[in-house]
């Protein structure tokens, strides 16, 4: 039986539940996926679980926020000067968006003082964790139009 290795087309199907950096867990509905092993872009973490297996075998793989989103840093929660800022736009628990120079400025405003703003400059969802439940459908030798320059047989 073909085992998951380097330029092998992979089928999955997958249960993926995601937590947030408060804890809250959602879940999403069962999906299917293929793609060539070692070319098409995965999570490490998941990319290293699926290395030898075989069709029907599953694994619980855990993604850490490094390879989501990043982890939360607190030291992206800075004090601006609130003069900077559309006054109009500024509301405590919501989010700053704003063009400026073909650039979009984005901060959740933690916290409306006198003359500054608390922002956090984290992404939302830094924090973010997931935990995949894979079962594995098929694994086959990808077809050569599936294959790009990274495989020596491509």
């Amino acid at each position: 039986m073909p085992r998951v290795k380097e330029c092998m087309t992979v089928t999955i199907e997958y249960q993926l539940r995601t937590i947030g950096p408060d804890g809250e867990a959602t879940e999403m509905p069962p999906a299917t996926s293929s793609f060539v092993y070692g070319v098409d872009v995965q999570y490490p973490s998941v990319e290293t679980a699926l290395m030898n297996k075989e069709p029907g075998d599953r694994i619980e793989v855990y993604v850490p926020p490094e390879e989501l989103y990043g982890p939360y840093d607190d030291s992206l929660v800075k004090e601006l000067p609130r003069s900077d800022y559309k006054p109009e736009r500024l509301k405590e628990g919501k989010m700053y968006r704003e063009m400026r120079r073909r650039s979009l400025v984005q901060f959740l405003v933690k916290e409306i003082r006198d003359d500054v703003i608390v922002a956090d400059l984290n992404d939302p969802r830094a924090g973010t964790s997931a935990v995949f439940n894979i079962v594995v459908k098929e694994v086959r030798e990808a077809a050569k139009s599936e294959l790009r320059p990274s495989c020596s047989r491509g």
